[in-house]
């Protein structure tokens, strides 16, 4: 019988929490008259951690004096308490983070969620592999984790129904002579906002991509799809007009360039299933730090447009059908998509078609996920220079999921902020002002508000003969 495969985990480096990791933390702190009361909640949580952990406590221990913030004897037990604290407190010595009342307020907020909550280690090793490379087979995922296909085809139906993972395409409209443009915006009013939305309801234009308003209802931004010729040009610049005269108190156009995607779990406490990302873990200071020195220890997912292609219909809705996991059930999908548009294509000329636009760099997946304390959808639209984003580029590495994007004036990136850290948006601010090239910073907080069309549908304007757009009016 053949030998199951050992499964490892991703190796992590961990410091041993004793008395002098303590005395450590407790040496750096200040103000130096709150330094006794710093060492006694510590001292505090260390025999909690040693209780847990399975030691015996002596008589003199189970005595000493409890902190209003923390006593070891009545703090709830339980190993995955423990595991969140001790990542506080390595947390705490890697940062040097030195404030005394900061480091109690960072200890005394350890949280813990549910276990069907939280991602385990051999999940968040199976997501970054699938980040390198979301094209791998699970035979491939069960190499390269050290376990069986088996294992890792439940590993991917408990995250698919647990934490919304799946492998997306992203597409670079630059091959089909599209030019995607954004539009952020803020109406003259909460009633132009409302008339403006049923408007775009009542008569969606055909390239409109999306429309998302902020949750105050008067700031938001469009994303346009613009056929790359002149009349396309021409109707774009005369809906930007329009939409200025009669709903828009202030707007500012740009194209997207291209587009990148970045994921981190380094500040993903697995045993709570929590996000350390809260004002009293991180500082502006240690923010800027990041701009400079430190990188993200995954590569990010990067894809430049590029020029276009020659292409037919077909091509088109394959490459603008939305990628299902698995490319059995993906093929499948696109036949459906092509049959409704009248192209009754068999699996495997599907299949081949699917192989090129790949070849072609048209079609560029990423894996995405979430978790459930990740609630709302923040996205900043940043006017700065290429070394400017370059450094923020680098700052939200530390971020669960950021899709950010290149634009003519600057970038723009989109992340999911945890829902036990409100203050981070304002960190990011913050740290954004003191980079040099930084000279416009706006903020959106949003859900997905109305994407009016499916992309498959503009196919039919595609004239394959003269590969060229057929516009009529209204489409912009």
């Amino acid at each position: 019988m053949a030998q199951r495969p050992k499964q490892i985990e991703p190796k992590r480096e961990e410091s041993v929490i004793d008395s002098d990791f303590i005395e450590t933390i407790i040496s750096r702190s200040e103000p130096l008259e709150d330094q006794e009361d710093l060492r006694r909640f510590l001292k505090n949580v260390l025999l909690f951690i040693r209780r847990v952990d399975g030691f015996d406590l002596t008589e003199k221990e189970k005595a000493y004096p409890p902190h209003s913030q923390f006593t070891h004897l009545t703090f709830r037990k339980g190993q995955s308490t423990a595991e969140g604290l001790k990542y506080r407190l390595r947390t705490i010595n890697r940062y040097q983070i030195t404030n005394a009342q900061r480091i109690i307020n960072i200890i005394a907020s350890t949280a813990v969620s549910s276990p069907k909550e939280r991602i385990t280690p051999r999940q968040i090793h199976l997501i970054e592999e699938l980040h390198k490379n979301p094209l791998l087979t699970q035979f491939e995922l069960a190499k390269r984790l050290s376990t069986t296909s088996q294992m890792i085809r439940k590993e991917l139906t408990h995250l698919r129904q647990h934490f919304s993972m799946a492998v997306i395409n992203n597409l670079d409209y630059n091959k089909f002579r599209l030019n995607l443009f954004e539009i952020d915006f803020r109406t003259k009013s909460l009633d132009a906002s409302e008339e403006l939305e049923m408007y775009y309801r009542r008569t969606p234009p055909l390239f409109l991509r999306r429309i998302n308003f902020d949750h105050n209802y008067r700031d938001g931004f469009f994303h346009y799809l613009i056929p790359d010729q002149p009349a396309g040009r021409r109707m774009f610049a005369e809906r930007v007009k329009w939409l200025d005269s009669n709903f828009l108190q202030d707007s500012s156009t740009f194209r997207i360039r291209s587009f990148r995607i970045d994921i981190s779990f380094k500040n993903y406490n697995t045993p709570t299933g929590t996000w350390m990302l809260n004002a009293d873990t991180f500082s502006v200071g240690m923010l800027q730090f990041l701009a400079h020195q430190e990188r993200s220890h995954l590569p990010p997912r990067e894809k430049i447009f590029t020029e276009p292609i020659h292409f037919d219909r077909i091509d088109y809705i394959i490459a603008s059908t939305p990628y299902v996991f698995g490319e059995k059930q993906y093929i499948e999908f696109c036949q459906k998509v092509l049959e409704q548009h009248g192209y009754p294509l068999s699996k495997k000329t599907i299949w081949n078609r699917v192989k090129k636009l790949q070849r072609m760099d048209v079609l560029y997946p990423s894996v995405w996920y979430d978790t459930p304390d990740l609630e709302e959808l923040v996205k900043f639209s940043i006017e700065c220079t290429p070394n400017a984003r370059d450094s923020i580029h680098r700052i939200i590495s530390i971020l669960p999921y950021t899709y950010s994007v290149r634009t003519d004036v600057g970038m723009t990136f989109t992340f999911h902020r945890p829902s036990r850290c409100s203050s981070i948006t304002g960190l990011l601010v913050q740290a954004f002002e003191q980079i040099e090239g930084v000279s416009n910073i706006r903020i959106f907080r949003y859900e997905p508000t109305f994407s009016p069309q499916l992309f498959t549908q503009t196919a039919h304007r595609w004239d394959e003969s003269r590969q060229r757009w057929l516009l009529q009016k209204g489409d912009i």
